[in-house]
């Protein structure tokens, strides 16, 4: 494939990028690949492109626009989904990674591995349409779990549902860290580095928002199990799961639990007790239990030491703020970048230790 750094258009058709295709991009106003972490909503790219441009009248819906979308990264396929109509002479083109037909294969099963891509490839094999599940395949991958897992989906649900838009999918039986390179599906252990890099205010660092967000904090599960027996509705209720840390909080916070997928027989209703045993088991592994805290850091790269070296998703940087007390590491969840200059223009930091969460907690309360 031809490494390049200007943006390039292909026809809809386009498979092998090795040809520059409809002609290169150059004169585009402006453009930005935002990626995000472990999330169904796959890399998108936006271009702002004049209508007198060069490759104007080319622009179509479904071309590819083969674009870099992260630091030191390989080129990638956007498809484009839509394009405004112009305004003062310019149109806005939004155009979501190849990875986004994900959301419309449809698949459906059941099977039980401690190895995520034998289920990958299991509901990979019985999606529809099959002419376009056919132009998918996994990364190979050593990435096992301790344990065996059920993946159950009795009814049809998307592709990318399996990978990691619902409960019990690849991602919340597993975990692991997502990765999509053109029509290839790859699942890591971890896959970001420790770049040794440091986010600083005053230093390399133009703005800072912290956000606490408990919209998604659960304490304590219900669980439950339903299913016909015996052509009996039948439905078998656990004993209520409370997470180790609820007393942390003022309240708790309980849901109801279906853990039925986690069963692989339904000829036989499970007992209250392993019903009780699968929501004690997602009580104690959830991140849900804590509260969610996010740093979103705009920096400005100021020297080949400190700002000009790859800052990707999933990679570790260290933010420094000391007029809020914060310093400590965290992983890169979301990537702005723009591909003509190569660099960062945003990015997010989340998932901080929980000394940080304290120390922003408590800047908050004051």
């Amino acid at each position: 494939m031809v490494d390049i750094v200007i943006p390039v258009l292909y026809p809809a058709t386009e498979r092998t990028f090795a040809n520059n295709g409809l002609g290169g991009l150059p004169d585009a106003i402006s453009i930005t690949i935002t990626s995000k972490a472990n999330r169904p909503e796959v890399p998108f790219l936006e271009m702002e492109y004049p209508v007198d441009g060069l490759h104007y009248s080319d622009l179509a819906v479904e071309r590819i626009i083969y674009a870099t979308p992260q630091q030191g990264k390989h080129p990638q396929p956007f498809v484009i989904e839509r394009i405004s109509r112009p305004i003062n002479g310019v149109v806005t083109i939004y155009a979501p990674h190849v990875s986004a037909g994900l959301q419309k294969l449809v698949t459906y099963g059941s099977t039980s591995t401690k190895w995520p891509g034998l289920v990958i490839d299991y509901f990979l094999g019985n999606a529809l349409p099959t002419t376009e599940a056919a132009k998918w395949s996994r990364a190979p991958t050593s990435f096992s779990a301790d344990d065996g897992k059920l993946v159950r989906y009795q009814t049809p649900v998307s592709m990318m549902d399996v990978l990691m838009g619902t409960d019990g999918s690849v991602l919340d039986q597993f975990g692991g860290e997502f990765a999509f390179d053109h029509w290839s599906i790859v699942l890591y252990a971890q896959q970001g580095k420790d770049t040794g890099l440091e986010v600083r205010y005053g230093v390399n660092m133009s703005d800072m928002t912290a956000e606490t967000d408990t919209s998604e904090l659960v304490t304590a599960v219900v669980p439950y199990w339903s299913g016909t027996i015996n052509d009996v509705d039948t439905v078998v209720v656990g004993d209520i799961c409370t997470s180790s840390n609820a007393s942390s909080y003022a309240s708790i916070r309980c849901i109801p639990l279906d853990v039925t997928r986690e069963f692989e027989s339904v000829s036989t209703a499970p007992t209250k007790a392993q019903v009780t045993a699968k929501g004690q088991s997602f009580i104690g592994s959830t991140t849900q239990k804590n509260v969610t805290m996010s740093l979103d850091v705009k920096y400005i790269p100021v020297t080949d030491e400190i700002g000009d070296r790859p800052i990707n998703l999933f990679d570790t940087v260290k933010v420094t703020h000391p007029d809020l007390g914060v310093s400590d590491t965290a992983k890169v969840v979301e990537v702005q970048f723009n591909p003509y200059t190569e660099k960062n223009v945003q990015i997010t930091i989340g998932r901080l230790k929980k000394t940080i969460v304290d120390t922003i907690a408590d800047i908050i309360k004051k």
